[in-house]
């Protein structure tokens, strides 16, 4: 069975703290175990045999809390994230447990993740350890082989910076360049950058801790085998590939 389940079997009594009234203090999110509660009783009222948790939606800006008690109580796990490149351009190399994606040359390269984002919530980090020329790419992609401009691939999503000619930083919705998307201002070396993943609603959201008001994000992503996209120009940039368990 699972925590929840025997949370309540009797076998933890003495373990819980109790009100006057003889009710179970539960030290969590009472929004997000109300939605627990609530798709039990429909389970119950609807004769359905599983609940697929993956699917049910967090209550407001609690994403991340809710999979993680969801975890906890032993109803759905959080997806594993490896933080690992898996295919890389020729001239993207790839260093210390394949999780350090290295431009070799100048011209534009890419590295791409090795965990499949197909359904759930996934959340990983990047640190851009050095951005010599000032533009570098991070996101998604669905393909494992794309051409050099990866951005501008059809099921590219990401950020950049800000691109020769221009005053606003590059955004890339679906391979086309949107500059300035949501007040986005661009990359700079020694950016920590932490990004989630939604697969089931669509969703790719960023923090950088630079910008730490500042939430960025996308809606409308199709379901599809997402994977962790990275594009480099100048020699010698590098971008490090992290797991992250905080947005």
């Amino acid at each position: 069975g699972t925590v929840l389940e025997g949370m309540f079997s009797g076998r933890w009594d003495k373990s819980f703290d109790f009100d006057e009234e003889g009710r179970v203090f539960l030290d969590l999110d009472p929004d997000c175990f109300a939605e627990v509660l609530q798709q039990l009783r429909l389970m119950q009222l609807t004769q359905q045999t599983e609940i697929g948790w993956g699917k049910v939606p967090a209550p407001d800006r609690r994403e991340v809390y809710f999979r993680a008690m969801l975890d906890f109580l032993g109803l759905a796990k959080l997806p594993a994230f490896t933080p690992v490149f898996s295919w890389a351009h020729p001239n993207m190399a790839r260093g210390e447990g394949e999780g350090l994606a290295v431009s070799s040359v100048d011209g534009h390269k890419w590295a791409i993740g090795h965990t499949v984002m197909e359904g759930g919530t996934y959340q990983w980090g990047f640190k851009i350890l050095v951005l010599q020329s000032g533009w570098c790419f991070l996101g998604l992609i669905t393909t494992t082989r794309p051409a050099d401009r990866s951005f501008a691939d059809s099921s590219a999503f990401g950020w950049a910076c800000i691109a020769q000619g221009s005053t606003q930083a590059d955004c890339f919705i679906a391979g086309r360049a949107v500059p300035g998307y949501g007040s986005w201002s661009g990359f700079k070396e020694g950016d920590e950058v932490t990004m989630q993943l939604n697969a089931d609603s669509g969703i790719l959201r960023m923090k950088v801790a630079r910008l730490p008001e500042s939430v960025f994000h996308y809606q409308g992503l199709h379901q599809g085998p997402w994977r962790v996209h990275v594009n480099l120009y100048s020699n010698g940039d590098k971008v490090e590939l992290l797991s992250s368990t905080n947005f």
